[in-house]
């Protein structure tokens, strides 16, 4: 599923169903943003072009995003695998028979 595309010279993001201007991002939507690059293995968004944006906050936050979102995907597996590692040890700690 697309997370964020390019548009119209505008950059967005999908908060639920809908898709909002990457200048109405909050802290909430890029936790979700994060989960879903976690968690989805079809997680997919439009690649940066600097020249679809002629608006600079929109390069700047859409290039930022983008790229700590693509590199989250792409490590998914190791951190998911850290993850159950932290739990396991913590299980094997305080639920000892």
């Amino acid at each position: 599923m697309k997370h964020l595309k390019i548009e119209g010279q505008k950059a967005f993001f999908r908060r639920g169903e809908n898709w909002m201007v990457v200048t109405e991002m909050t802290k909430e939507d890029l936790l979700n943003l994060a989960h879903a690059a976690v968690e989805e293995e079809d997680f997919e968004t439009d690649t940066y072009e600097e020249v679809l944006l002629p608006n600079p906050a929109h390069r700047i936050i859409y290039q930022q995003v983008n790229g700590q979102l693509k590199e989250l995907h792409n490590r998914r597996a190791a951190f998911q695998e850290e993850v159950r590692n932290i739990y396991k040890d913590a299980y094997n700690k305080y639920c000892k028979d």
